[in-house]
């Protein structure tokens, strides 16, 4: 049985305890004292232990896997009240905040060696998400496959070579959904521009939007080859892409990437 702490249970802390909690050879202990009322009242019928501050020596012993899923705001004053703490020999410490670097952990969790970022994003809720990784090189293959196992949970895995594919990863895979229902949002106020209810052109670009990632998946095609298929010479989708392409849609969603991979270094240096 391997005890995993997580420090902190917000949104994405959330998403993942809720997939974890049928693990058979995991148990779990949540530190979040601004959503402890919640929690204990959200799983009161788990056997998860929830607690309002940091765990005491005795407790911090036992773990084998710490994850930190603050906000970057607040890391480093959580971070102190773990700084001093007598660990497990083998314990790796792993980090779901946005922009905070490995070296960021090794100067104030001495008494570990063994750490991971990892970017998971929010379809995690739904098992759905990807989670991206990045460690120093002290982690063992053993605990690679613990995080590995317990991430799998929650969608598909990536291992990363460095820190800076990290923070791009970031900016892609984990700020990507918040782009996704921004587009969704923008495609539902055009279509009620055009005539259609709320309803129904929610129904539309959902399903337009399901069916057409659907598609791809089972194709195998890429999707360039698929909107060329779709985009019949002189007809009504080669006249949208036009507009899309002569609005520079390549260089938008690039300079979106960007504006969040700058964010992320910025995150970085604030250590």
């Amino acid at each position: 049985m391997s005890k995993v702490l997580l420090v902190g249970c917000g949104h994405m802390g959330s998403a993942l305890i809720m997939s974890w909690l049928n693990l058979k050879y995991y148990s779990f202990t949540i530190v979040d004292p601004y959503n402890f009322n919640k929690l204990k009242n959200k799983l009161k019928r788990k056997k998860i232990d929830i607690l309002n501050k940091a765990p005491t020596q005795k407790q911090m012993k036992t773990f084998d896997i710490i994850i930190f899923a603050v906000k970057p705001q607040i890391a480093t004053d959580v971070l102190n009240d773990y700084e001093n703490f007598e660990l497990k020999k083998n314990i790796v410490i792993g980090s779901i905040i946005a922009g905070k670097k490995i070296n960021f952990f090794k100067k104030r969790i001495k008494n570990a060696n063994q750490f991971v970022r990892i970017m998971p994003n929010m379809p995690a809720l739904v098992r759905n998400g990807i989670s991206c990784f990045v460690s120093n090189s002290s982690l063992t293959i053993n605990n690679k496959k613990k995080l590995n196992e317990l991430f799998l949970n929650v969608g598909k895995t990536i291992w990363l070579k460095n820190e800076s594919q990290i923070d791009k990863a970031t900016a892609v895979s984990g700020s990507g959904p918040g782009y996704i229902f921004t587009l969704i949002h923008a495609f539902e106020k055009a279509a009620e521009k055009l005539g259609f209810s709320k309803n129904q052109s929610q129904d539309l670009i959902i399903s337009t939007m399901l069916g057409s990632i659907y598609l791809m998946q089972e194709t195998k095609k890429k999707p360039e080859e698929l909107a060329i298929q779709i985009a019949v010479k002189g007809g009504t989708t080669e006249a949208g892409i036009k507009n899309l392409k002569n609005n520079n849609i390549d260089k938008i969603i690039y300079k979106t990437f960007m504006a969040a991979y700058n964010r992320a270094k910025i995150l970085s240096k604030k250590n």
